[in-house]
């Protein structure tokens, strides 16, 4: 005999516990609870969080690094990645991010839906470049445009 009952959705538990899930780990997509969803406090993010900390540093001062992610409430999530937008390096926030943003990311989980609030900042460099994507983005809009220009001149050629 089947308990199935219209309207009602399973909420999926939480990878480490078992626990109702409160959302995902936007690092390794599990569905965590709000007690774990804090990069250090799930496997894998946890011990990866360790093994990379010689790595996690400033790209310009080398200042050790400590991206964050934390739970306040069920559907409201924080993430700082402490990487430049534009150019995906590590980067410092006392003293080498040159602009500093939050945004608000809503994400449907099921009938669910939990807000992220994303921290992105730019460096130096990719701040005047942030209107194409910093660095890497400046680096497909000139390939793009060269290829461009290419098939330009071998059309012009072929007339």
């Amino acid at each position: 005999m089947s308990a199935h009952q219209p309207g009602v959705y399973p909420v999926p538990s939480c990878a480490e516990c078992g626990l109702a899930s409160a959302g995902r780990c936007p690092s390794c997509g599990r569905h965590l609870c709000i007690d774990h969803f804090g990069l250090e406090d799930h496997i894998p993010c946890g011990p990866r969080l360790i093994q990379r900390a010689r790595t996690t540093v400033c790209y310009v001062c080398g200042s050790p690094l400590r991206p964050q992610q934390w739970s306040t409430s069920v559907f409201a999530h924080y993430i700082d990645s402490c990487t430049c937008a534009g150019c995906r390096r590590y980067i410092c926030d006392e003293q080498h991010t040159r602009m500093r943003e939050e945004r608000v990311e809503l994400v449907m989980d099921g009938v669910r839906s939990h807000r992220y609030y994303v921290t992105r900042r730019y460096c130096e460099l990719c701040y005047p470049l942030r209107v194409v994507g910093g660095l890497i983005g400046a680096g497909w809009v000139a390939s793009a445009l060269s290829i461009a220009a290419i098939a330009a001149l071998v059309f012009i050629h072929q007339l």
